[in-house]
């Protein structure tokens, strides 16, 4: 078997061995009728407290508790049935297992202190009985694992490492056709859900033929395409489990292209499926407004304002009105350079290069602001246009300004053109600002400025500089908050894709 072969196969088995042992750390439950009954012995215990908490993702939330009496015996009661999902009987920290809730919630448990896990019995829950037998049979299956982990690590020849491999992969096989069959004979019961969003989706072997074999790209497509086919996102059940929320992030982080318009249709997706509804869209509001408020990633901003525009500032009646205008301000500040946007038209005065050296030699040129020619910045044409905004007194300007002179010296036999605008409009700014360009040799691209309007620094939001923005022919902003280097390595990239589309 070759090395890539091997890796393939091990690359499945981890995601598998991830599942396996993330279902062991978890145990099982019930409910149904009017209301629910959860009769509880526990022997070992006498006389002792018990609280019934339901996970909401991975927080736990009390809802009931009992007192055991002297035979460790107590029954949760109320008249009013639990959502459904996964569900904790805890006394310390040493003590307490889960168990599923679906439509069967009325039920007894029974387990004895000296072997939790091991003695556990559910009377009157489909769910549990299920669920527990299956946990068992992972248990089985995960010794298999461990031990034939052991002979690959200690394989002296290829032909053991791939008779070894071959078990492990049979292991697997034999696993999927368990969740599957329990899919197939318990489709009704919460416990068939529970268990299928615990898999993930691996492409089946007769699509990873030839060289498809190892072409990544045939791995990532299926997972995309096929990354509900066990898991519900609009089961609220599943709201109420750990499970829930790392499987949302990881189909946002894993199974959608990182781009903004890739990302909008994704949230779109969850958000407008999830409305009806009131307590899973409001979950998954927060979350994915949050997520994307975090994010680091260039161009995520386009998604978070999305999303505080056409659902957030509509809909999230529980946010403070103080929370909702400043998220308005905020929306409106930004919106106009978002990527994707054209970029806000300026007028803009450029300073021919013969007037900084003139201006070296004569104080009244230094300090005249009425040289010049006035432009549009939208009448540049270049294949791509970096729109730098910078003054003298700024220590990141002092670094980042010569980066940028010599980051273009390499960029602009490529039809790439920058403008260099000086954002202090006074006359003892203009006086630094010639000094500056003359002191570095800064004439060989578009020097300008704006002496009569700051106009430019609200259109841009700029709160702090330097400011970088990429634009695109048609003078799209393509990138934006950005060094020198990430400019050009964006540029060259473009360029090489742009090659690409025409070949």
């Amino acid at each position: 078997m070759t090395d890539s072969k091997k890796m393939h196969l091990m690359i499945v088995l981890r995601g598998f061995i991830f599942v396996l042992t993330a279902l062991l750390l978890i145990s099982p439950s019930t409910l149904s009728g009017q209301g629910y009954h959860i009769e509880v012995t526990m022997t070992g215990l006498s006389n002792d407290t018990l609280i019934l908490g339901e996970y909401f993702t991975s927080r736990m939330v009390p809802k009931d508790t009992l007192v055991l009496d002297k035979q460790g015996h107590g029954v949760f009661i109320g008249s009013e049935v639990f959502e459904g999902g996964l569900y904790l009987i805890y006394f310390n920290p040493n003590y307490y297992f889960d168990l599923l809730l679906g439509d069967d919630q009325v039920l007894k448990v029974r387990t004895d202190t000296s072997d939790l896990a091991g003695s556990i019995e559910y009377e009157g829950s489909e769910d549990n009985r299920i669920f527990q037998d299956y946990k068992n049979h992972l248990q089985q299956k995960r010794g298999e694992l461990v031990k034939q982990q052991s002979l690959l690590a200690l394989a002296a020849t290829n032909s053991d490492s791939t008779a070894i491999l071959e078990k492990l992969k049979q292991i697997n096989l034999e696993m999927e056709e368990t969740m599957d069959q329990i899919g197939t004979d318990h489709a009704a019961l919460f416990v068939s859900d529970f268990i299928g969003a615990t898999r993930e989706s691996f492409p089946p072997e007769e699509i990873l033929t030839g060289e498809r074999r190892h072409d990544d790209s045939i791995r990532y497509f299926y997972y995309r395409e096929h990354y509900f086919d066990h898991f519900d996102p609009f089961n609220i059940r599943l709201l109420h489990t750990p499970l829930y929320e790392g499987k949302i992030k990881n189909y946002l982080t894993r199974a959608v292209a990182q781009h903004p318009d890739s990302l909008i249709v994704a949230v779109d997706f969850l958000l407008n499926e999830s409305r009806g509804q009131e307590e899973l869209y409001r979950y998954m509001l927060i979350t994915l407004f949050n997520h994307f408020a975090e994010s680091k990633f260039m161009g995520m901003d386009v998604v978070y304002f999305h999303i505080a525009e056409q659902y957030y500032i509509p809909d999230a009646t529980w946010s403070s009105p103080d929370f909702i205008s400043k998220l308005k301000e905020n929306l409106e500040k930004n919106k106009p350079t978002l990527i994707g946007q054209k970029a806000p038209n300026l007028i803009m005065r450029q300073i021919p290069p013969e007037h900084f050296e003139m201006a070296a030699q004569d104080t009244a040129i230094r300090r005249d602001p009425h040289i010049g020619q006035d432009f549009f910045i939208n009448d540049i044409e270049a294949r791509f246009t970096i729109l730098y905004f910078w003054e003298t007194d700024c220590g990141h300007c002092k670094t980042t300004t010569p980066a940028l002179q010599q980051a273009y010296a390499r960029m602009k036999g490529k039809g790439v053109e920058v403008l260099s605008v000086h954002v202090i409009n006074s006359i003892e700014g203009k006086e630094k600002w010639v000094d500056f360009i003359n002191e570095h040799q800064m004439y060989d691209w578009i020097n300008c400025w704006s002496p009569y309007s700051n106009e430019f620094r609200k259109l841009y939001n700029l709160q702090s500089y330097p400011q970088l923005f990429i634009l695109d022919k048609e003078k799209k902003i393509v990138a934006k908050r950005i060094t020198p280097e990430q400019a050009e390595s964006i540029i060259n990239n473009l360029i090489r894709i742009e090659s690409k589309n025409i070949s």
